[in-house]
């Protein structure tokens, strides 16, 4: 009997130790910061194509129609103010220069006869020999001659400058941006044979919403990034605010202006686009790691050794911290990595040699250790 209740005791006691074991769980490893006063900038983020600065972008097309006899640049080239381009066929274009300066020739020939049958014919009516009417008729064939040589001269005139419009010219200091025909096809008048872009400066256009594009002015300072160039970052400004809302899209258009004097910036090339509205100064803040996703903002905070959800209300945010307008006091201890939506009430520690940010011992509840 006896030793039966000794047995019955150790499983008891054995018992008791194993309950009291799982009562008492690992403390969770997380990062923490005290909330503390900073700045913090309010910014709106945009989204739009790289396209030429307004007027900095042409498309140059013959003023007739041809065939493409010369294509002297490609895509890349800078060019400078008058630079050849591109060039139709000049034989049919020189045949109707010669054609009409022969008209030009024969009406003048004209002329003359017709000038010197009126003065015969004058001279005739002063002697007696000739009827007035042979003067009019001569005066009348001598108008019509005039007459002629003006038309000629205006054909002349138009195949010169037919001629001449063959020749695609740079209008300004560029870079090509697009050649659109080969050379040895045929092009109607006004087709657009090559595009020429001045790209030190480029423009970002991105819809917003109207609420949002309400808050911007023009001249506040914005940073550009392109999905291409990762790492890199070019200064901008707001240029222009749309008056009117899209009614297709509902968006209303913003214009950056970004600066490309080193020309790594390229036409067409999607861009993201931070926009500063205001810095706000002296805020209660936390990083934005420290934000719990889901419709209404929270973060985890420690309070006696234990991770406890609290709601908050956000202002201003930029890339590094969030402002918090309520919900939250300074000097609250709060979880930035590790918090992963824990229960209330989840044992925590603070890992050693975690990430930066002004850190406070965090207590570990009984039954845990270090």
């Amino acid at each position: 009997m006896r030793s039966s209740s000794l047995v019955l005791l150790a499983v008891f006691s054995a018992c008791h130790r194993g309950s009291g074991e799982e009562q008492a769980p690992a403390a969770v490893l997380v990062t923490t910061v005290k909330a503390a006063r900073g700045d913090v900038s309010s910014a709106v983020e945009a989204a739009g194509e790289l396209a030429a600065v307004p007027g900095n972008d042409v498309k140059l097309g013959p003023l007739v129609a041809g065939r493409l006899a010369e294509v002297a640049v490609a895509e890349g080239d800078q060019v400078q103010p008058g630079q050849l381009l591109a060039s139709l066929d000049l034989t049919p274009l020189r045949d109707a220069l010669a054609q009409a300066e022969a008209q030009l020739g024969q009406a003048r020939a004209q002329e003359a006869n017709a000038k010197a049958r009126l003065q015969r014919a004058e001279k005739a009516l002063a002697a007696g020999v000739a009827a007035a009417q042979e003067v009019e008729d001569d005066r009348l064939a001598l108008a019509t001659a005039q007459a002629a040589v003006r038309t000629a001269q205006a054909v002349v005139s138009t195949a010169r400058n037919q001629l001449g419009r063959s020749e695609l010219r740079a209008p300004f200091a560029g870079v090509v941006a697009h050649v659109f025909v080969a050379p040895g096809e045929p092009v109607d008048a006004n087709k657009a044979v090559v595009e020429v872009a001045r790209t030190e400066e480029l423009e970002v256009r991105a819809p917003l919403a109207p609420a949002t594009a309400a808050g911007l002015k023009v001249g506040q300072r914005a940073d550009v990034r392109v999905d291409g160039l990762p790492g890199q970052t070019f200064a901008a400004r707001v240029v222009a605010l749309a008056p009117t809302i899209d009614p297709v899209t509902g968006a209303a258009l913003v214009r950056l202006r970004v600066d490309n004097g080193k020309g790594a910036l390229r036409l067409g090339a999607f861009a993201h686009a931070r926009i500063e509205r205001e810095l706000r100064h002296d805020v209660l803040r936390v990083p934005r790691a420290a934000l719990l996703g889901g419709e209404q903002p929270a973060l985890e905070v420690v309070e006696g050794g234990k991770s406890k959800r609290k709601q908050v209300q956000l202002g201003a945010q930029d890339e590094s911290f969030a402002e918090i307008v309520s919900g939250l006091s300074e000097g609250e201890i709060v979880i930035v990595q590790g918090a992963y939506a824990l229960p209330d009430g989840t044992p925590v520690r603070e890992a050693a040699g975690a990430g930066p940010g002004e850190k406070e011992p965090v207590p570990v509840s009984e039954g845990t250790s270090r």
